[in-house]
């Protein structure tokens, strides 16, 4: 009697998880699958032949000077962003978690460019960094700096970095709100402890404050190499992978497979070099996570 009631038990359970476990053979196992699959074809993506390749589409695209460059952006944007954008972000945060003059109202202000789709920034961007009528520019101009003025988007030694400052302007904000909210769930004794002991703000920042936000970090640093790893509405919009696939990232250039050349098999390698980098580091961050649990564990 016990044991069909816990069968029974069993099976109202799974039936219970069998929608989403649907869900996620559709629209994730399967797609990732297909993809695989689809490396090892020469096709065309529009055509109901495929011819069998082999590792042909790994080595051509290992060859490939454009993928390195793919490779490269990726490391440049990954790096920079991560870097910068996490060092205003706690700097930004430290000052408005002092409770300081209409901080909410800055707050807000630095977190808007978070939640502006990312289409409609690259174009009032392309409108401030365009050659001739740019606003950036025009101001050089204006103020007698005519010297500094560029063909901003359309110099490989400057388009890159003007990808980048956009990136970080537009994703500053969202760093900032992380950092200022996990500040709030430090213990304020230990800060009342240390100005006993006469440490000051800055002692106090590089001893209690950075140190506890160590999640904090990690998490930002896996979020923004993985937009790194996925930068594609930014580069498409304000230069379309150029100039002379300067600012190629590895999105663009599966677009620039699959829709202007029809080389469904090459793109599709390509988001299996993607899949393969966003594995190592979910494996990282799970690796991480757990580490971090076991050790409150055992320090409780």
């Amino acid at each position: 009697m016990l044991l069909n009631r816990r069968k029974k038990d069993s099976l109202t359970s799974f039936l219970f998880v069998v929608p989403l476990l649907v869900l996620f053979l559709i629209f994730f196992a399967y797609p990732i699958i297909y993809n695989i699959i689809i490396s090892f074809y020469d096709w065309n993506g529009v055509s109901l032949t495929k011819t069998f390749s082999g590792f042909d589409n790994y080595k051509k695209l290992l060859a490939d000077p454009v993928m390195w460059k793919c490779f490269k952006n990726f490391f440049w944007i990954a790096v920079s962003t991560t870097l910068i954008q996490s060092a205003l972000g706690i700097i930004l945060a430290s000052f408005f978690i002092r409770k300081i003059r209409l901080s909410g109202f800055y707050r807000i202000l630095f977190y808007l460019p978070a939640i502006c789709t990312t289409t409609i920034v690259g174009t009032v961007f392309s409108k401030i960094f365009e050659t001739n009528r740019g606003y950036l520019n025009v101001m050089l101009r204006a103020i007698h700096l005519d010297f500094l003025c560029q063909p901003w988007l359309a110099t490989p030694k400057t388009v890159m970095a003007c990808l980048i400052f956009v990136n970080i302007w537009q994703w500053t904000g969202y760093s900032m709100l992380m950092y200022y909210t996990n500040m709030l769930n430090i213990p304020q004794d230990l800060y009342e402890s240390a100005t006993i002991d006469g440490a000051g703000s800055f002692k106090q920042f590089i001893y209690i404050t950075f140190p506890l936000l160590k999640g904090t970090h990690i998490t930002l640093i896996l979020l923004d190499i993985l937009g790194a790893l996925k930068f594609f509405d930014l580069s498409y919009v304000l230069t379309k992978g150029g100039p002379a696939h300067a600012t190629e990232t590895f999105s663009t250039y599966i677009y620039t497979k699959s829709f202007n050349t029809f080389k469904q098999g090459e793109a599709s390698t390509i988001v299996v070099f993607m899949f393969i980098i966003a594995m190592v580091l979910t494996v990282l961050q799970l690796r991480f996570y757990y580490k971090n649990e076991k050790e409150e564990m055992n320090g409780r």
